[in-house]
């Protein structure tokens, strides 16, 4: 049993190996990258959604105090004009409107603090993701750098590297001399 067991160790202890070598880490890098960056998309796009809840909330508050206030109207107008009936009528309107509002008050409240919450750990992502994709960018181009420097230098036709030999500098100078004379005589 303890031979099978080494066994399978042994192979799974090479498969790991295998795999690291198979794995390209620049596109594993960019892979992570890419997912960093569509979750930074679903957050924006989940704090987009928890704002138009926000912004629901407070335009139905914002309604129940116009009802409100129109009920208080009304109630103060049938005290004045002895209605009881009606008074008592509109305040079972009242009670009740202004436990919702203040539940709409409050939920207001809590959605702007998770906004608020929310808007500070996409900042931070963001920031994480700005600073690793600078890493990233710089990554690549050393190992882009490293690439070439192994390569070593490539002749192309037309673009040979050879030594100048002491009589073609030598040429070369005595060539611009007589450019530069012939050019001030002009």
């Amino acid at each position: 049993m303890a031979l099978f067991t080494r066994i399978v160790r042994l192979f799974k202890a090479d498969l790991h190996g295998i795999m690291d070598q198979i794995e390209n880490q620049e596109l594993l890098l960019k892979q992570h990258l890419r997912d960093m960056q569509a979750s930074l998309m679903q957050k924006e796009t989940n704090l987009k959604q928890i704002c138009r809840v926000r912004d629901q909330v407070r335009q139905d508050y914002e309604k129940g105090e116009k009802e409100r206030d129109r009920l208080e109207v009304d109630l103060e107008i049938a005290l004045k004009n002895d209605k009881d009936d009606i008074g008592r009528m509109l305040i079972k309107k009242i009670k009740p409107l202004a436990g919702i509002q203040a539940d709409r008050r409050r939920h207001i409240d809590q959605l702007t603090c998770e906004i608020k919450q929310f808007r500070e750990n996409i900042e931070q992502q963001r920031l994480q993701y700005e600073q690793l994709h600078q890493k990233a960018t710089e990554y690549f181009h050393r190992s882009e750098q490293q690439r070439w420097e192994d390569m070593g230098p490539v002749a192309q036709p037309g673009f040979g590297l050879h030594d100048l030999s002491e009589e073609e500098i030598e040429l070369e100078l005595l060539q611009r001399k007589e450019a530069i004379k012939g050019g001030a005589t002009s």
